[in-house]
């Protein structure tokens, strides 16, 4: 606390009584304090007093601050939101880039030529009878202009062209065409000269016919067509039409590829089951629009929610018709199968039959078979200057022959190819005059590339017990196979005794699978079934079923199928494979290995709660 007696506090004026009478020192402290502070607040209330400023602009200061900081807000909260909805457009762009099944986007809208009508057919006959009569400044030759004279004569004055242009089938191009035939068998039968080729020649001409017919008054709007011409022919390609939306989307170039690979855009086979799940879906929304909730959006007249639902369900129609118009695979068997629908969707769709049931003959799979011959081994039985070769035969197929060799030098790389609808049956054998040695193999899509050994079948009492062959075999998959291998399956319509079994997932057209089953030898299935319906997932193994680690099923109203291999990983690839193919909106989680129990009797610690 300051001393009252300071000339600080009192500002430099002294109380002269204080000092006078020090037994009244302590009795002053509290005046002198009193004073003191009274002269300071009375400071400061006078500094304060003109207009009150500096606390009512604190608070002006505050308002505005939090005013800033919650536009702030928004504007952020704004941009995120636009930001979310670019992303959901780019993303709609991207499936429609990659996959476009509704777009029949036109090739040739650059050459769709007017037809032709009347008053300008007789403006072409005045055109070129100007050229003939040199009433034009285009110079020609002498042959040029004999050319000119036929097409005149024998094309434009004819009575057949004035009857087509009356009734609208001739066009401009038309009538290049016909010039252009012309003159390429009159060129044709001109002596070649030096320095100038036919080829020039016919260009040459072409221009100027060109220029005839368009003659002074399309001159003055050749600047336009042109223009139009060079939009129509900008036909982008995919990564064109990527960069362009990425442009106008203000999206990146690392985002874009975190999308496409996130929305699998370079598997077909996933953008097709996406689009079927998607319509799927839009039928259980009208279905349940109809049926159930019965919320429509608010119409003028009653009678326009049967009409609301009638449109859905036609665009519904309109999209599954043009995905079903697609051919499953460049280059492969076009099948065009009918729709067929689940019971769910039969009151909506008239475009399939109860009778369209998919037959074995509706299965076709063609493959192609190559057999790399590398070395043999252990050939003894021949001499060293006999010539051998290798022969190659798929049941009921023709016979296939290698080069030539010496036996003393069986090697090189002699490979034959043949195209074959069995699955997995082929012999090949070493042949020398009538001694044939064989070896008969089982190919698949799955097998190993690499060229391997393997030991030949020889004749009785052959010195050759040790003979080996060393040969690779590839075996191209169809695009309509979706996916095979072993599975042991029991069901209640169909493979009704548990067995291990060879498994194909054909796609037959772009609504239909089946799951087929086959044995050696035979081009058509043992049995099949259309997945149409099905619900594929997960499950556990299941008791009493000898066969197979992990388990998995097909379940539809009225049959149970279930499915298993020994192999988790293959398990999974059937389960995704089969879960494009059913269209199912629901999709399947693997399970956490350590829920993965032993078939075979052997227990397992349930798993931890998460």
């Amino acid at each position: 606390m300051l001393d009252p007696s300071s000339s600080e506090d009192t500002g430099g004026e002294t109380d002269p009584e204080v000092f006078e009478e020090p037994p009244k020192k302590p009795s002053a402290s509290p005046a002198g304090k009193v004073e003191n502070s009274s002269r300071a607040a009375g400071k400061k209330r006078q500094s304060a007093a003109p207009g009150g400023a500096p606390g009512k602009g604190a608070k002006d200061s505050d308002a505005t601050g939090e005013e800033e900081e919650r536009k702030e807000r928004e504007r952020i909260q704004r941009e995120e939101e636009e930001r979310k909805i670019k992303l959901q457009i780019y993303v709609f762009v991207l499936r429609c880039i990659a996959y476009p099944f509704n777009a029949k986007q036109p090739t040739d809208m650059a050459r769709r030529q007017q037809k032709v009508n009347k008053q300008q057919l007789q403006a072409v006959k005045d055109r070129f009878l100007a050229f003939l009569n040199g009433d034009t400044q285009i110079v020609a030759d002498e042959a040029f202009c004999n050319a000119v004279r036929s097409y005149y004569e024998g094309f434009l004055k004819s009575e057949r062209v004035s009857r087509m242009v009356q009734s609208g089938g001739c066009s401009a191009n038309d009538f290049r065409e016909v010039f252009k035939k012309n003159i390429e068998r009159r060129v044709r039968s001109l002596p070649e000269i030096d320095g100038l080729s036919k080829e020039t020649v016919l260009s040459s001409w072409i221009a100027k016919y060109d220029a005839i017919y368009r003659g002074d008054e399309d001159m003055r709007r050749q600047p336009q067509r042109a223009h139009l011409s060079a939009v129509s022919e900008l036909i982008l390609s995919k990564e064109q039409l990527y960069d362009m939306f990425q442009q106008i989307l203000s999206i990146r170039k690392f985002e874009h590829q975190l999308l496409y690979n996130g929305c699998q855009l370079d598997n077909v086979d996933e953008q097709a089951a996406q689009i079927r799940r998607e319509l799927d879906g839009r039928l259980q929304l009208a279905e349940k629009i109809a049926r159930l909730e019965r919320r429509y959006p608010k119409f003028v007249s009653a009678d326009m929610e049967a009409l609301y639902v009638e449109e859905l369900r036609s665009s519904v129609n309109l999209l599954m018709a043009n995905l079903e118009s697609l051919p499953v695979s460049k280059g492969g068997p076009d099948f065009k199968q009918k729709l067929k629908r689940s019971s769910m969707n039969n009151s909506f769709l008239d475009m399939g039959d109860e009778g369209d049931i998919l037959s074995k003959s509706d299965v076709v799979l063609s493959f192609t078979l190559e057999i790399v011959i590398v070395e043999v081994q252990g050939l003894k039985s021949v001499a060293p200057n006999r010539i051998v070769y290798c022969t190659m035969e798929v049941e009921g197929g023709e016979k296939l022959q290698t080069d030539q060799a010496e036996a003393s030098r069986p090697h090189g790389r002699k490979q034959k190819e043949k195209t074959s609808n069995n699955r997995n049956f082929c012999q090949n054998r070493v042949s020398e005059r009538k001694a044939e040695h064989i070896v008969v193999l089982n190919p698949t899509t799955n097998g190993p590339k690499q060229a391997e050994f393997h030991r030949m079948v020889v004749p009785k009492n052959s010195q050759d017990t040790e003979l080996k062959i060393k040969l690779a075999v590839r075996m191209d998959k169809p695009p309509n196979m979706k996916h095979s291998g072993y599975l042991y399956a029991v069901g209640q319509r169909v493979w009704k005794r548990w067995k291990k079994r060879y498994f194909v997932l054909v796609q037959v057209s772009q609504y239909t699978f089946a799951m087929c089953s086959y044995r050696e030898k035979k081009a058509e299935p043992q049995e099949l079934m259309q997945l149409e319906g099905y619900t594929v997932d997960y499950c556990d193994p299941q008791p009493g079923l000898q066969g197979g680690r992990v388990f998995f099923n097909a379940v539809k109203e009225g049959d149970l199928v279930m499915f298993a291999c020994d192999d988790e990983q293959d398990r999974v690839l059937w389960v995704q494979a089969m879960y494009r193919a059913t269209g199912q909106s629901y999709k399947p989680v693997p399970p956490l290995q350590n829920k993965t129990t032993n078939c075979r009797g052997g227990s397992q610690k349930p798993a931890s709660p998460i």
